[in-house]
């Protein structure tokens, strides 16, 4: 290629990639002679002012971000209408392509590799910079194993405005967060949503959803839920599925709130050695050899200078005054340190005091809610003390909780029951009050802890209490429009009786629908009263056709609408299908009588009609 110099020094050497928005070229840099990466926004892009200004403000923000683990952003400007970002330049290959050829990755080298995304992720967050793009062609693994994210030149801060390509959301579709398939607000859990995708192919070969449409794709992230990855690959440990699972939770809030978090979540598992030896490892390093440890190098004779006579001198006194000091332990009895013994057994505080030249002497016992019988409650002298070697270490013993027999309650008033547990030393705890037949009201019918049994002094006891007899009552249910036979199955199970049946000729209601009931719905009755009704002996209501017209709101770009219809017939799906947003669906369909239209936009209730 033609030699280019931008600011007159970064001279671009050869292209190396090419994406959506941006060339990008192996360059130089004149001034500090170093490689660097030169990403150039194309020229359809640099006519865009809202654009530019976007890429600019994001570009600087991302050069605020320094980190081993990220691509690091050293500078951006423009050139006679070129605008340019200028990164660090980094050997190596993509994770995608290493995915390619390697997976599935063992488990562990697939959480190392997801461990340094999280550390670069979280100190980009820490900055305010999400980088809504994450996915293996934008993670670089040097010859030494090193992971970098890149692109975070297209990342933006919370607050700031997003940056879009022909209207449509940036970033891969197959690592897409549902919030950002949306085009909703976004925060750090996206990153996180997007890892969990990444982590998902390292382990299964697979990315969690495809299709032949992006769209599709899309909308798989939205609505769907992947293929647990253990269904993919048995190998993977049912633990670290759970922290891809988690990690890609649809809800922002059932995720991983921090990459850090995600991070303690990987290293605290327990991974099995890899049977296959990773493809990426870590370079060992040697320390440099001192000049005059080189082979062939002569030795210099070394001669003090009166300063260094001097200096001697002082380290000479120094080195009798420790020798006198460390000596007075034999002279004076060598003084040792109290180690902690509070909290442990009196086997292990005995020995651990004999380990430090100490005795232990018990010098009584105490009931304690905190140690456990048998442990150390307190020690005399504390720990961190420095005493004489044999000095006696005093200490209480636990006798465990204070524990109180329950007192008997069945039976007893609410008052007398509150008075034996006082007497008891014990509380009162909740009290249910129930219905019951047999004991009187007011009176214990349960306890729990039940009596004999032992607590805490001081603890409570809950308590049933009796309601007296009970007038059982129940509501009447609505029958009409039901069968004969589901009305009389109602009224059974709401403990009602069926009464008189008549019947009479109705244009509104099919034969052998309830027309009518003697007891209104909803009304408060006891049970066993009766319920007559009054049943159609047809014709019924003709059938007729309608439609109705939904426009769709234009917040998202697709909805699955569904169409349900409700009359004397019943309930039944009229429509379903996925609509782009904005558009206006016209929805046919029959009904018989009066009927009530619901439509759903993914799975919310929208509109009702009636007919």
């Amino acid at each position: 290629m033609d030699k280019v110099l931008l600011h007159n020094r970064y001279e671009l050497l050869e292209e190396i990639g090419d994406g959506a928005t941006a060339t990008v070229y192996r360059a130089r840099c004149t001034l500090l002679d170093r490689i660097v990466a030169v990403k150039i926004l194309k020229e359809e892009y640099a006519r865009d002012e809202g654009f530019v200004r976007k890429f600019r403000s994001e570009a600087q923000a991302a050069a605020q971000v320094s980190h081993p683990n990220i691509v690091n952003v050293f500078d951006v400007g423009e050139d006679d209408g070129r605008y340019f970002i200028v990164m660090e330049y980094v050997q190596g290959t993509t994770l995608k392509e290493y995915i390619a050829s390697h997976a599935p990755l063992e488990p562990a080298e697939a959480v190392r590799i997801a461990s340094e995304i999280c550390d670069a992720l979280e100190q980009a967050h820490a900055k305010g910079i999400i980088h809504r793009d994450i996915k293996p062609q934008n993670i670089l693994v040097t010859a030494d194993g090193t992971v970098k994210v890149a692109d975070f030149g297209i990342a933006r801060a919370p607050a700031s405005g997003t940056i879009t390509h022909s209207g449509n959301i940036m970033g891969s579709v197959y690592y897409i967060s549902p919030e950002q398939a949306r085009g909703t607000v976004l925060d750090r859990t996206t990153d996180i949503y997007s890892l969990g995708c990444v982590l998902y192919e390292m382990l299964t070969g697979r990315v969690p959803f495809d299709a032949e449409f992006p769209v599709t794709v899309a909308l798989k992230h939205i609505h769907e839920l992947p293929v647990e990855p253990r269904a993919l690959n048995p190998s993977i440990p049912v633990s670290l599925e759970t922290v891809v699972l988690t990690a890609m939770s649809k809800h922002p809030g059932d995720r991983y709130q921090s990459a850090a978090a995600m991070k303690a979540a990987m290293q605290g598992l327990s991974l099995p050695a890899g049977g296959r030896r990773s493809g990426i490892l870590r370079k060992g390093s040697a320390r440099p050899a001192r000049p005059e440890e080189e082979e062939g190098m002569p030795r210099r004779k070394r001669v003090l200078s009166p300063l260094g006579v001097a200096m001697l001198v002082v380290g000479v006194i120094g080195l009798v005054a420790g020798l006198t000091f460390g000596l007075r332990g034999s002279i004076f009895g060598r003084e040792v340190v109290v180690p902690l013994v509070e909290g442990l057994s009196a086997s292990e505080a005995y020995q651990r005091l004999q380990e430090a030249g100490l005795t232990m002497t018990k010098a009584g016992e105490d009931f304690s809610a905190e140690v456990e019988k048998g442990s150390i409650i307190s020690q005399d002298p504390p720990a961190q003390s420095r005493v004489k070697e044999g000095r006696e270490v005093k200490v209480v013993v636990s006798k465990g909780k204070n524990m109180v027999d329950v007192p008997d309650l069945v039976g007893e008033t609410l008052d007398d029951a509150r008075l034996l547990l006082g007497n008891a030393g014990l509380e009162v705890g909740d009290v249910q009050k129930v219905f019951d037949d047999r004991a009187a009201e007011d009176t214990v019918i349960a306890q729990e802890p039940r009596s004999g049994q032992q607590v805490e002094l001081g603890g409570a006891v809950s308590l049933t209490v009796s309601k007296g007899k009970q007038v059982q009552q129940t509501q009447v249910p609505d029958l009409v429009g039901m069968t004969l036979e589901n009305a009389q199955a109602l009224l059974r199970e709401r403990q009602l009786t069926l009464g008189d049946i008549t019947r009479e000729d109705s244009a509104r209601y099919f034969a052998g629908q309830v027309v009518r009931q003697t007891v209104a719905a909803g009304t408060t009755v006891e049970t066993g009263t009766q319920v007559g009704i009054v049943v159609s002996n047809g014709p019924g209501p003709q059938e007729q056709t309608s439609s109705i017209q939904v426009p769709l709101p234009a917040a998202q770009q697709y909805y699955r609408v569904v169409v349900t219809v409700s009359d004397v017939k019943g309930v039944r799906e009229v429509f379903s299908d996925i609509r782009p947003g904005g558009e206006r669906v016209d929805v046919e369909f029959t009904s018989y009588g009066p009927a009530t239209v619901e439509v759903t936009l993914d799975g919310q209730f929208f509109k009702r009609y009636r007919v």
